[in-house]
């Protein structure tokens, strides 16, 4: 459905010139490209420097740790996580529904895509560091999840969806239910690899459908 996120932001920064002016940009890239092909563990500062024929000091300018680079690739794939998934509430050509649905086929289809990635952001392996760089609290870091909650009250003041349960509620419902079916997908503990999208808008319309007046 979606061009791979990391191949995205590799093909994005294709044409530049190497220079030390971007090189905190390559080298997140780099880790994020590694993530992809061998998994985040295999992200280190030194595996970063061979892959880019960068020396560690250089690397120690913009990063003082490993500790430090994950949480830069942590932010830097939650960013890239919404700049896919915020524009969607915002196209106000299309209903509710239809930005929701779209919501959710955007977010399983960038799981299926990036499976490390999206472990590392959403999986409890690293809740930690998470935790430490994505507030949910927060608008700024969770602007994605934000603009899950305001769709959803959109859906209420339209009396699209029942008011009888609270937006946040029924956004943690909602998010539980397509994380769900994407986490048991990307996993491999159901088989429905030539099925995902009939499943998907099963799961869909019963959850909506739930969810109406």
């Amino acid at each position: 459905m979606a061009k791979c996120i990391i191949t995205k932001l590799i093909d994005k920064c294709k044409s530049k010139t190497y220079h030390h002016g971007n090189l905190k940009e390559e080298l997140l890239q780099e880790a994020l490209k590694i993530i992809q092909e061998d998994g985040v563990e295999a992200v280190t500062l030194q595996a970063l420097g061979n892959r880019l024929g960068t020396s560690r000091s250089a690397i120690y300018r913009h990063f003082s740790s490993k500790s430090d680079l994950m949480d830069n690739v942590m932010m830097y794939g939650f960013e890239s996580f919404d700049s896919l998934i915020t524009p969607i509430f915002e196209l106000k050509d299309k209903d509710v529904i239809e930005r929701l649905n779209l919501m959710g086929k955007t977010y399983m289809h960038f799981a299926i895509d990036n499976p490390n990635l999206f472990r590392m952001l959403f999986g409890e392996r690293y809740k930690d560091l998470r935790e430490d760089n994505c507030d949910l609290n927060d608008e700024d870091q969770a602007n994605g999840y934000h603009s899950l909650i305001n769709l959803i009250i959109e859906a209420q003041e339209k009396n699209i969806f029942q008011k009888k349960d609270d937006a946040l509620v029924i956004t943690q419902t909602v998010h539980a239910m397509i994380h769900g079916l994407t986490i048991l997908y990307i996993d491999g503990h159901i088989d429905i690899k030539d099925n995902i999208e009939n499943v998907y808008e099963v799961l869909f319309r019963t959850m909506t459908q739930g969810l109406k007046k």
